[in-house]
């Protein structure tokens, strides 16, 4: 494939990304991975690195959408510190395990794994898994955080996500006011997303994958999807005002479903 038809696959998969997480308010790497394996792979680029590359340019594109959006929460008070310091070295010790375990694993079972959380995400969209009793006694344990931080760094790794999919509900759970837990999360956002980048970036050093590549991460996919989403995040958020809120988060959890259908039906033909 041309240069030029490449540039514009990556392009168009930044514009797609801007206006989903716009329109959902939710998403980073729940949106840009299956949009960036199914741009790598009209790209022609080796099947054996497209889920790799996927998740490390997904990673490293939440680094400038988490720093904005954790920022915008500390503003507005929404931020608790104290938990940001407790969680930050076990959940970078997570995604330093999970961003080494993708670069070994082969591409079949990483995208088989991708689209199986693209269900659980789904899942939790539509439930709130924070009111389950068993969840809310096992969160107020403090060796617990320690656990889920290390559980969900490496998850979040593996699916390329910030980790707000996760946290969010697991903070609540412990007891923090909802919007200090999603202000939390968004900070947490930020090491996470920084260390898994580095993370990709290092395990794909020695791959030869060709020009503008750093690591896992491809410089031009990266350039695309920051550059789609300063373009049509602000459209897809006008959208998402004229639809009720629970039809955003139905429409957003048929939208994983299908994203992770079509993914496992990639991985498993």
């Amino acid at each position: 494939m041309s240069i030029e038809l490449t540039l514009a696959v990556f392009t168009l998969s930044g514009i797609a990304a801007g206006f989903f997480a716009g329109l959902f308010g939710i998403g980073g790497g729940l949106i840009m991975v299956p949009v960036l394996v199914y741009a790598f792979k009209t790209a022609g680029i080796a099947t054996q690195h497209t889920v790799a590359m996927a998740l490390g340019t997904s990673m490293a594109a939440i680094v400038f959408s988490a720093a904005q959006s954790a920022y915008s929460h500390y503003r507005r008070g929404r931020t608790s510190i104290e938990m940001l310091r407790r969680v930050a070295p076990w959940v970078v010790a997570g995604v330093a395990l999970g961003s080494s375990v993708a670069a070994e694993t082969p591409a079949i079972p990483l995208l088989t794994f991708v689209a199986c959380f693209q269900f659980v995400a789904a899942a939790l969209m539509i439930t709130d898994v924070s009111k389950l009793a068993a969840l809310q006694i096992v969160a107020r344990h403090s060796l617990a955080l320690n656990v889920f931080s290390l559980a969900f760094g490496s998850i979040a790794a593996l699916a390329g996500i910030g980790g707000g999919t996760l946290f969010t509900p697991y903070l609540k759970a412990s007891g923090m006011e909802p919007k200090l837990a999603i202000g939390t999360s968004a900070a947490i956002g930020l090491p996470v997303s920084l260390a898994g980048a580095l993370g990709y970036a290092w395990e794909g050093r020695n791959v030869p994958l060709g020009h503008w590549m750093l690591g896992y991460i491809n410089l031009p996919a990266l350039v695309a999807l920051i550059a789609g989403t300063l373009l049509t995040v602000r459209l897809g958020v006008a959208v998402a005002h004229w639809l009720p809120s629970r039809m955003l988060a139905g429409l957003f959890a048929l939208f994983l479903v299908f994203n992770g259908t079509h993914l496992l039906y990639s991985a498993l033909k």
